[in-house]
């Protein structure tokens, strides 16, 4: 499978606070008003610093779970889940794009 980053525009997005999965404010209006803007995405590629481990790592199940990594927030937080497919075949070619030893790992856990 080929993808062609000619065909999506490429966003970098910086989550902010939690409380915007759960909030109507300026910020999530904005990102509703982008989601109208552009065309559905086949996948999404998301990457984060916020996960300590040694070494790159890179998920690639099918179905990843949702990860709570954050605490003292509101019960209804926790109750948003975002259950999506995952792309192993993407998670391949993003692993062959970076320049350092990466392993695949879903599981989360500080190693």
């Amino acid at each position: 499978m080929c993808y062609s980053m000619s065909k999506m525009p490429v966003l970098f997005v910086g989550h902010g606070s939690p409380m915007n999965a759960i909030e109507d404010n300026d910020y999530t209006r904005a990102w509703r008003k982008i989601a109208e803007r552009i065309p559905k995405p086949e996948v999404i590629l998301s990457v984060s610093a916020h996960w300590y481990t040694r070494g790159t790592k890179i998920m690639n199940e099918e179905n990843p779970k949702t990860i709570y990594d954050m605490y003292g927030f509101p019960k209804e937080l926790y109750e948003v889940s975002y259950n999506t497919a995952g792309s192993p075949s993407v998670a391949k070619v993003s692993k062959g794009l970076i320049s350092r030893e990466t392993k695949y790992d879903n599981s989360w856990s500080i190693s």
